[in-house]
């Protein structure tokens, strides 16, 4: 076996092992704490009741949710019914759809509702012990709201309350009743807004379907005119079955094609005129105007009658008499509909339902002492470990001069410097 020679020392003729130096082993340090137990023990202690002591003394936050179901999608009847299929722009006219979530969370987060409910006396009265300004209360009642909305169509109200420090029995029973009258106000508010947006909307709607009835009525009454002229001027009464039958089915498509182009006339003000809604659309109107066609030439069907092929007096009582069928469909659309926006306008009903309302929590949500102690624990092992391994450290440099030439090598080389020397003993 080879032994190097800086490890063999010589007291004469038998070679003797100088001891070699012991590399640090986790054991070591293990055993080190070991020793010191008593202060590991003491340190954690001392730390974990620090930390609990501390949440006594912190603010509390006391915290409630609301949950919320938006109303529901109304039926719908009438001209707008039979123009959308129940979604599109004129939905948004009305007011009937189902209002985006979305707003809602834009209302709550708004800088004007939280002003407005800063303005009421309770809690006006609490937040103005943190900050006394308009802008800071106002500031205080924003921050202790967050909203959100949940894939099954629920929408979260979600209050927290804090305390001042060091809080008394008081206060914290004030806070803790807060929490459910705040996320009452913040509920009662958004459903204030979205009533008067209903209403003003179903306001509009009416007016614009009040508008094209009473158009329409006025044409309505300018084709039973020309009408009755060409019946007394050529002594005619009526069309032949077939015929008949041929211009009803003219009118239908006629009345679709007509509210096909006022849906499309809305769509195009409030989309993008390239969007996917409107291209469906126009497809619908040329496929409408395509079958439309089919009547005045022929094509519609073997039993129907081509406009085209009836003698000149009987296309032209036929061309009158489905422009007064038209005007009388159109005509019965928009008076359904022109009744149910007067309802919708006069009506003001709650629009939004509390499934779960908030109420007062038996239990402050933060700080959590259990959480809190097991942090305190953890710091004062921490710490007491790093205490005992940097005195260890000074213990080792001050009785071991290589080790005090190690510590200034590391500082040397920090500062760009050229490594030091062992320091000998004397």
């Amino acid at each position: 076996m080879n032994i190097p020679e800086q490890n063999i020392q010589s007291n004469g003729e038998t070679p003797i092992l100088k001891p070699q130096k012991k590399d640090p082993h986790l054991m070591d340090f293990m055993t080190l704490l070991a020793k010191h137990k008593k202060a590991v023990i003491f340190l954690t202690l001392v730390s974990g009741i620090g930390f609990l002591a501390f949440t006594y003394i912190m603010p509390q936050t006391f915290s409630g949710e609301s949950s919320l179901i938006p109303p529901e999608k109304q039926g719908q009847s009438g001209l707008i019914s039979f123009l959308t299929g129940g979604s599109g722009a004129l939905d948004l006219m009305k007011g009937a759809e189902n209002p985006a979530i979305d707003m809602f969370k834009n209302v709550l987060d708004s800088r004007q509702l939280s002003e407005q409910i800063a303005k009421d006396a309770r809690i006006r009265r609490y937040f103005a012990t943190f900050d006394t300004s308009e802008k800071g209360i106002a500031g205080a009642v924003h921050n202790s709201m967050t909203c959100e909305a949940l894939r099954n169509s629920i929408f979260t109200v979600d209050i927290s309350v804090k305390t001042h420090w060091n809080p008394t029995p008081a206060e914290r029973d004030s806070a803790r009743l807060l929490v459910p009258y705040l996320a009452k106000v913040f509920v009662d508010h958004l459903d204030r807004y979205n009533r008067e947006r209903l209403m003003t909307t179903a306001r509009n709607t009416r007016i614009f379907v009040e508008g094209e009835y009473n158009n329409r009525m006025h044409q309505l009454d300018s084709a039973y005119a020309l009408l009755q002229a060409f019946q007394e001027q050529h002594k005619t009464i009526s069309l032949t079955d077939q015929l008949t039958a041929s211009v009803t089915s003219a009118a239908l498509l006629g009345s679709q094609q007509q509210q096909l182009e006022m849906q499309l006339a809305v769509e195009e003000r409030e989309m993008n005129p390239s969007s996917a809604r409107v291209q469906t659309l126009r497809a619908q109107l040329e496929e409408v105007k395509r079958e439309l066609k089919k009547y005045d030439e022929g094509g519609a069907g073997d039993y129907i009658m081509a406009f085209k092929d009836v003698p000149s007096l009987g296309r032209e009582l036929a061309n009158l008499t489905r422009e007064v069928k038209l005007l009388e469909t159109l005509s019965a659309y928009l008076r359904q509909q022109l009744e149910q926006e007067r309802i919708n306008e006069q009506r003001d009903l709650p629009t939004l339902q509390v499934l779960d309302a908030a109420i007062a929590p038996d239990r402050r949500s933060s700080p959590s002492r259990y959480s809190m102690l097991l942090i305190g624990l953890f710091s004062g092992l921490l710490a007491s470990v790093l205490y005992i391994a940097i005195r260890n450290y000074y213990a080792n440099v001050a009785s071991n001069p290589e080790e005090h030439a190690r510590y200034l090598n590391f500082v040397t080389m920090l500062k760009g410097k050229r490594r030091s020397r062992p320091v000998s003993r004397s």
